[in-house]
């Protein structure tokens, strides 16, 4: 036929896709990147099943990574002529048979349809995404001249041992949201973030992202060569770095310095990197961001100052694959004529290879002497090949897979099982038989490689482990439809298994009692995850790297709704368990709202309610609605579990009410313990069969009691805001709060509590003292506790505080005592007790009665806040003025009714 003839047919149909696909490796990323790039350029979007599928293939695969990477191919870059090549080098070649003129016109036809709709495609991208990235520039310049101060604290700093060289700091909470649909960019703060929170979608939908900068995290410019600031790098307390979505990296940098007459100009990846040069050369320093942007942000360098030299600070680890630090520095350094210089680290420091791990472990002595030396060798990089400079850092090549196959991937592919005939596929771990293998591979092929002396072996044992490895992968541990390896991880250190589906530590034991026969499998499979004992948390801030910690705190359940008519009911049962006082009340509202506008926040201070009375709705505020607000991180708590000698219950605590927790003849000995609960910051928890830990003490606490005197505290003990309601809850509230608590009360409670105006309130600030607090720490005072206590404020007589004898004072203790039924106690005992409070003389001094010469020690207190100094004058330790003040002193007493004359030592003088 005219126009016919035998052609290689390379495939350009989504058809013809699988077949090329299964002769490249899934595994290495560069090559899964490249096949994507390729596949998008001739597909468009039609083509993401294809690669999704041969994606799937890989160990590493996770769904969510694919559809992210395939939406970041947005310009034309690698094409399928890439992808045809790749497939061809690891072994496919392309069909030999007939195709007429037409199919050829046709098939390059619907090529070039293609490839004008993916350029289509690819230019309204660039266009939407060219618009995005100019809001997200503006927002961020929004964010970083109204809402960034200059001065600030920072604890990543801190640990860098760095300065703030041009940095932003964070007093408050600010959201930058990034909505795709109506591309546009929105700043939030305060009330305005809770709102934003609170109406997001359930699940948030793709095109919404956001990024939040809390207290305590820098934040970084990002500048083209022009000076416009294009986007912000947050970095956290913990040191994770992130960008908003959109944010141009390409080219931007921040610089440490002035550029302009610099003789030397550095460049480094990470801030803290550069902040080290900077700090210890004085150059003026360009922070790049990472490895892949420092040439083109040292091309720019270059071309500003041309006669400066660029120093390219480069990181070395050598652990990476293909060592990118390096690699790229020294590509930067190529280009632009200057030197790359890395850091000299011992082989046994326990530090990284970057700039700042030298400061931090040496000093800027060592930085400084490294790059001087570094300069003064004067040996630029050479210039590196265009293959070398455009190489993706850390490629490999793992050889082909599927059908289709040559000589040497079926060796690479394929062992035989000893002692078998069978044949064990490496790649889909899987054992065959023989015939199967035929079947697949071609019977010459598979005789071939049976006769090869060089294929590889691999023991039945092992392949038995590794499909009991499988079973047990495929094998779900819980409700939650966990394996086993995703459920249990070790906590390295101890005989303790983190299990994350009940979210709490179990013994090994238990975890044997699980899996069964599948306990060996898990507990020597090298994909088990350890955790360090440390690395547990409980942290609310939700701060921690999730990498490297497991928080056990994963959010509160309830999303706030401002509601305030929903919630009516529960504010006044606020209202009016403070009887309506406006100072405790005032102080109480705050109390509760510190918690949740900062969460994880330990106050210092806690709530006692006590009342003979019943029914006044303290636990129907604090138990029942506050315990839904916080959901599983609340415990209500009784006397077994505080006096217990394990306190798990305590674990992952925001919130507690302990209810009639101290009995009456244990009242004293749990002080100590209610006060360490209060002001703890840390906690030892104790588990039966586990091995203890510490936690951090998050948890807030209210006491309820139906005691009059629930146990002792002192007068200048600040912590409890201390009530005695005065009425019982009436029966149409009650019915009124319980309609509230049915419907979304809680939510429109916790919501009002967020919005509440927290002034100068914090951690520390004290309750106010109320008339129920007086009258427990007048219960509570010992009986020399309740005499001084009458002697300072007058109730023993008017004008008696004042300097008298001790003896004289001990007297009189001892006929109060037996007025008023009270234990009394030794003169010795009672100088110490009393002398612990009020000023004494150290040892007996002379006084004169008129007559004669006696010595005696004094009590000496001080005058009395608000008392008026003519009424408190001076005391002189002369003889006759004391005798003068003795005098007087006892005829007030007398004056008072106290029978002055019948004590002891004044009728033996008088005698």
């Amino acid at each position: 036929m005219r126009g016919c003839g035998v052609v290689e047919r390379v495939p350009l149909t989504l058809a013809d896709l699988p077949e090329l696909l299964q002769f490249i490796p899934a595994d290495d990323r560069d090559t899964w990147l490249q096949v994507g790039m390729g596949i998008k350029a001739e597909f468009g979007s039609n083509g993401f099943d294809a690669w999704d599928t041969w994606s799937a293939g890989a160990d590493s695969y996770s769904t969510a990574d694919a559809k992210t990477v395939w939406r970041s191919f947005r310009k034309a870059g690698t094409g399928m002529g890439t992808v045809i090549k790749l497939a061809k080098d690891n072994g496919w070649r392309p069909r030999r048979e007939p195709m007429t003129a037409e199919e050829k016109r046709r098939l390059n036809a619907e090529a070039e349809a293609r490839r004008a709709a993916r350029q289509a495609e690819i230019e309204a991208d660039e266009a939407r995404a060219q618009v995005m990235r100019e809001a997200v520039a503006a927002a961020c310049e929004l964010i970083w001249t109204k809402h960034c101060k200059p001065q600030g604290e920072s604890p990543y700093l801190d640990r860098k041992q760095v300065g703030a060289f041009g940095l932003g700091f964070f007093h408050y909470t600010v959201v930058l949201a990034i909505d795709d649909e109506r591309q546009r960019c929105d700043v939030w703060v305060g009330s305005e973030a809770r709102a934003f929170f609170a109406a997001m979608p359930k699940p948030r939908p793709d095109s919404l992202s956001f990024l939040m900068f809390k207290a305590g995290t820098v934040a970084v410019p990002l500048r083209d060569a022009a000076g416009k600031l294009w986007s912000l790098q947050a970095i956290n307390e913990q040191g994770t770095k992130l960008f908003p979505k959109y944010g141009r990296k390409a080219g931007c940098r921040h610089v440490l310095g002035e550029l302009d007459g610099a003789a030397v100009i550095g460049e480094a990846e990470g801030y803290a990197t550069a902040a080290s040069v900077h700090m210890a050369m004085g150059w003026p320093v360009a922070m790049a961001l990472d490895a892949g942007n420092m040439p083109a942000v040292a091309r720019d360098l270059a071309a500003q100052c041309p006669d400066a030299l660029v120093v390219l600070a480069g990181d070395d680890d050598p652990t990476k694959p293909g060592n990118p630090g390096r690699k790229k520095a020294e590509a930067a350094a190529g280009e632009v004529g200057g030197i790359a210089a890395f850091p000299a680290l011992p082989a046994e420091a326990d530090a990284g290879q970057d700039w700042n791990d030298v400061h931090v472990a040496w000093g800027l002595e060592a930085v400084a002497e490294q790059l001087a030396a570094a300069v003064a060798a004067g040996k630029p990089s050479p210039t590196p090949s265009a293959d070398e400079a455009a190489a993706p850092a850390g490629s490999s090549d793992n050889g082909g897979a599927g059908a289709g196959f040559t000589a040497a991937q079926v060796l690479r592919r394929f062992a035989l099982v000893e002692g078998t005939t069978h044949v064990w596929d490496q790649d889909k771990k899987a054992v065959m038989k023989k015939t199967a293998f035929e079947a697949l591979v071609t019977k010459p092929l598979a005789k071939g490689w049976a006769e090869d002396a060089g294929k590889k072996l691999i023991g039945a044992d092992e392949v038995r482990e590794i499909e009991q490895a499988r079973r047990m992968a495929g094998k779900k541990a819980g409700a939650l439809g966990m394996t086993p390896i995703q459920r249990y991880v070790y906590i390295d250190g101890t005989k303790d298994v983190w299990d994350r589906e009940k979210k709490r530590r179990i013994p090994e034991g238990a975890v044997k009692m699980a899996l069964g026969d599948a306990y060996a499998l898990w507990l020597n499979s090298a994909e088990r995850r350890t955790v360090d004992v440390d690395h547990i948390v409980f942290d609310p801030t939700m701060t921690k790297d999730p990498a490297v910690y497991i928080n056990t705190f994963e959010g509160l359940p309830l999303e706030p709704v401002r509601n305030d008519a929903a919630c009516e009911n529960l504010r006044w049962l606020i209202s009016f368990l403070c009887n309506h006082e406006q100072a405790p009340l005032d102080w109480l509202v705050k109390w509760l709202a510190f918690p949740l506008q900062h969460p994880g926040a330990k106050l210092d201070t806690a709530v006692l309610m006590h009342s003979v009375m019943e029914g006044s709705g303290k636990s129907l505020l604090f138990a029942d609605t506050l315990g839904a607000l916080y959901g599983p991180y609340a415990a209500t708590v009784g006397q077994t579990q505080l006096e217990s000698n394990f306190n798990a219950w305590q674990s992952r605590k925001l919130w507690a009410v302990f209810e009639e927790v101290v009995s009456r003849d244990q009242r004293y000995n749990q002080v100590g313990k209610i006060k360490h609960l209060i002001t703890g910051k840390t906690v030892r928890m104790e588990s039966k069969f586990i091995n203890g830990w510490e936690e951090a003490n998050h948890m807030n606490a209210v006491f309820l009691s139906n005691e009059i005197m629930p146990w002792p505290i002192s007068e200048s003990d600040r912590r409890f805001l201390v009530m005695w309601p005065l009425e019982t809850l009436p029966e149409e509230r009650q019915r009124a709060i319980g309609a509230e608590l049915a419907n979304g009360g809680v939510a429109a409670l916790y919501g009002w509590l967020l919005d509440v105006d927290l002034g100068d309130f914090n951690e520390r600030t004290r309750p106010p003292k109320t008339d129920a607090r007086q009258r427990l720490v007048a219960l509570s005072r010992a009986g020399w506790q309740t005499f001084l206590h009458q002697w300072r404020v007058g109730e023993l007589g008017r004008g008696l505080w004042g300097a008298c004898l001790s003896t004289d004072l001990y007297a009189l203790f001892l006929e109060w005592c037996q007025r008023n039924r009270e234990h009394a106690m030794s003169q010795t005992k009672f100088s110490l007790f009393i002398s612990s409070e009020v000023g004494k003389t150290p040892r007996p001094i002379p006084w004169t009665d008129g007559n004669n010469r006696r010595f005696g020690a004094f009590f000496l207190p001080d005058m009395e806040q608000g008392e008026e100094e003519d009424s408190f004058p001076p005391l002189s330790l002369k003889a006759a003025a004391l005798g003068q003040q003795v005098r007087a002193w006892r005829d007030k007493a007398r004056l008072a009714g106290w029978g002055v004359d019948g004590w002891e030592h004044v009728k033996e003088v008088a005698a």
